[in-house]
């Protein structure tokens, strides 16, 4: 008997005093940081376990609105470490005025607005949960419905968002363009213009997600006088042929993902018949020329658009080193960079160096950000300005002045009709068009730039005139 009673005694001492089992990051009130708790505390057997701190499970807060219905919010937390003693938890609100809370830890609004906390407590361990009880947003209207600005006279013009009622807690709302090639906003509700066109401006509230929109028509002072020269460039394939020959390059199609392209889609994009008229016909511009556009009106299109604002005259010094479209080499690193917003042109650190990549130079689809950020590493692209002055020499010599190539436009640099399935810029099939979009609302909004076009007629087409 003695013999078994030392036996379960050492088995005991073995169990009792194992190390920690794992560990977890305590959900609070985000007011505090909180390290790392134990998840298991070893104890002896007959000794209580003390609580030390208090999990929620769902949420560390709610918000309850004034003069609506309100459903009452329970508020659910586990106690760790798990094998604590006693688990049982008690609620106490700071300002019953605001928010009140029964011993089940059900919460209901107060009749007065404002923030309180509700201190939950098990045994030593303590933790807050934030109510916000708020007077709701009901709607928003825009202090103008619509507008016109002049792009060669960048005036900016302000436009305010008026939420109602006028004494709801949350005030603030989030403002957003949807084509920012023609016109951008801050987060102040200033509208900036940028190429010619149309598209609205929004604002949504913070609360409720109401929204109001002005409708913004940019056009030009000064209108263009001549018209802009074309010279063609005849191919001795078909366009059937062309398009078969590109299959070979595995082309793409991005929509909510990246798949492969049928022919069908290769033609529709490969046609110059298709390409001639609105917007698409600007993929034929000739991109290894000068547009005589200062770095002023740069800065004007770049304006809001992040880590690219301000750099007009990086680009045009850039473009003028490298022999390049001015307006071309801003509109690439726009489209490129998400007009400033992506990863890599706010900065990538790799091996301890923060890196910028503006054109997406090495950014393979597999990896783009990774792959961006090494190729920017190994050129030692550090600065945005050296991204931009780095990417437009690595263009330029790739492409648009590439001795052997000379593919000197878009439509040129996605489907090299001279080599087709060789040496192309890109895989998405609707690449060159993506571009010549945000292209056509800059040019058409600068009616002294100069440029012509080049456009590919293929075995039995005839010219098409552009529109």
């Amino acid at each position: 008997m003695k013999k078994l009673t030392a036996v379960i005694s050492a088995l005991i001492l073995v169990i009792t005093n194992l190390s920690v089992y794992g560990a977890y990051k305590l959900n609070d009130s985000g007011d505090e940081h909180v390290e790392q708790q134990p998840y298991f505390t070893p104890t002896s057997t007959f000794d209580d376990v003390e609580a030390k701190t208090i999990s929620f499970k769902d949420s560390s807060s709610v918000t309850f609105y004034s003069g609506r219905e309100n459903e009452p919010y329970l508020i659910e937390a586990d106690v760790y470490p798990v094998n604590a003693t006693d688990k049982s938890l008690s609620f106490k609100s700071e300002d019953i005025s605001i928010a009140e809370v029964d011993s089940r830890g059900v919460v209901t609004p107060g009749s007065k607005t404002g923030v309180t906390y509700i201190e939950v407590t098990s045994g030593s361990a303590k933790s807050r949960f934030k109510v916000n009880h708020v007077i709701g947003v009901e709607g928003v209207a825009m202090s103008q419905s619509e507008m016109t600005l002049y792009a060669d006279k960048p005036i900016t013009a302000q436009l305010n968002a008026l939420v109602a009622p006028t004494n709801a807690t949350i005030q603030e709302v989030t403002w957003y363009s949807d084509d920012e090639s023609i016109a951008t906003v801050d987060s102040d509700g200033l509208v900036y213009p940028c190429g010619v066109g149309s598209t609205d401006i929004y604002a949504r509230t913070v609360d409720g997600g109401y929204t109001a929109k002005c409708t913004v028509t940019v056009t030009t002072w000064e209108k263009r006088t001549e018209e802009i020269p074309v010279v063609y460039t005849d191919y001795d394939i078909t366009v059937e042929e062309m398009a078969q020959l590109q299959m070979e390059a595995s082309p793409t199609v991005f929509t909510t993902g990246v798949f492969p392209a049928a022919i069908e889609q290769v033609e529709q994009y490969v046609n110059p018949e298709n390409l001639v008229t609105g917007y698409d016909k600007y993929q034929f511009m000739d991109l290894s020329s000068s547009n005589n556009i200062d770095a002023s009106v740069l800065d004007t299109y770049l304006n809001g658009k992040g880590s690219l604002s301000g750099l007009g005259e990086t680009f045009k010094n850039a473009a003028d080193t490298n022999g390049i479209s001015e307006v071309y080499l801003v509109i690439h690193a726009c489209l490129e960079t998400g007009n400033g917003s992506s990863e890599l042109a706010n900065g990538v650190e790799i091996n301890g160096t923060t890196v910028y990549n503006m054109f997406g130079i090495g950014a393979v689809d597999i990896d783009p950000i990774n792959a961006g950020a090494e190729y920017a590493y190994e050129q030692g692209w550090t600065t945005p300005e050296k991204a931009v002055e780095g990417g437009a020499e690595w263009i330029s010599e790739n492409y648009i002045n590439n001795p052997s190539y000379s593919q000197n436009t878009l439509y040129k640099m996605r489907w090299n009709p001279e080599e087709p399935a060789q040496h192309q810029y890109a895989t998405d099939v609707a690449w060159a068009s993506k571009q010549a979009k945000s292209m056509s609302s800059m040019f058409e909004a600068f009616p002294t730039a100069e440029y012509h076009f080049e456009i590919p007629t293929y075995a039995g087409q005839e010219r098409f005139e552009v529109k």
